[in-house]
């Protein structure tokens, strides 16, 4: 900064209504600033009267280079009323109010309340510094407290509400609607979650942030009649929250397959549709690994 604005800048340094500040051009963080306010030259000096109606892109500033000549056109031009015992106007009412009783009392009195004043200011500071610390261990409970309901990185099996808003509602995940275990049994859903497991495994491998989750065909029927899976499972969706999105994969159920359409959704190809209103998730029961039990039928 040159000498002449240094020198303004420190003398309005505490004022409310003119600020000196200077940018540099040069460097990539003050070259978008400087291009958007239409600076081309070095150096240029632009004023900004923004409560006053003024220009909030700039207007040059035409006037003379040195200090006497700048701080005559900021006075004149810039400087707004300040709060002092002979700019009385420039105090707002509370201001005022303390002005005028410092101004009645005794030297000793001031001086006595100003140390009253300055002691509770240090134990206000250290209060804070108090309550910075326990914000900050506080801050560190709430993150190990989220830690312990994230759930590990894998495939998991979507069985309510909850577990599907902790488990996805941040991120792209991929729903794997399995074949009822009474249409298939325990051999081919292990078969069916292996190839889900591989597809995660690439998808991380890839550096893809993606969530997978898998649940039984039939035990969501609203969703999936929502949601357009009539033709039959296996059937996979990726469904961001977020974005309020939803795509189909229509490719077969393999490794390949899959794993061609979560390349294809992370590069905008899967065509999307916007999430049924209300979708909400039925609670399931959890898979105990074995094949099922047709319910007994009722003797008439």
């Amino acid at each position: 900064m040159m000498p002449d604005m240094e020198r303004l800048a420190t003398e309005y340094k505490k004022s409310r209504t003119v600020l000196v500040a200077q940018v540099d051009c040069t460097v990539p963080a003050g070259e978008g600033l400087c291009q958007k306010h239409g600076v081309q030259g070095y150096p240029t000096i632009k004023v900004f009267k923004l409560k006053s109606g003024g220009s909030k892109s700039g207007e040059d500033y035409q006037g003379a280079r040195e200090y006497s000549g700048i701080k005559k056109y900021i006075d004149a031009n810039l400087a707004g009323p300040e709060c002092s015992l002979e700019d009385k106007e420039g105090c707002e009412p509370a201001e005022l109010k303390i002005l005028e009783e410092s101004e009645k009392m005794s030297t000793g009195d001031r001086r006595a309340k100003i140390k009253e004043l300055e002691d509770e200011m240090k134990e206000k500071k250290e209060q804070a510094k108090k309550l910075e610390k326990e914000v900050k261990e506080l801050s560190k409970n709430v993150d190990l407290f989220k830690l312990g309901g994230e759930k590990p990185d894998k495939v998991m099996q979507l069985i309510n509400d909850a577990e599907f808003k902790e488990h996805c509602e941040h991120r792209t995940c991929v729903l794997a609607f399995l074949p009822h275990i009474l249409d298939s049994g325990a051999k081919q859903r292990n078969s069916e979650l292996k190839v889900l497991d591989a597809v995660f495994k690439k998808a991380k491998g890839d550096g893809q942030p993606v969530g997978f989750m898998w649940l039984q065909g039939g035990d969501q029927f609203e969703v999936e009649e929502k949601m357009s899976l009539q033709f039959g499972f296996p059937a996979v969706v990726a469904i961001n929250v977020k974005k309020g999105k939803y795509g189909i994969h229509r490719g077969t159920y393999d490794k390949d397959a899959l794993s061609q359409f979560m390349g294809s959704m992370m590069i905008g190809r899967v065509p999307l549709q916007p999430i049924p209103k209300d979708l909400k998730w039925s609670k399931s029961e959890p898979w105990d690994g074995k094949d099922g039990q047709a319910p007994v039928e009722e003797e008439l």
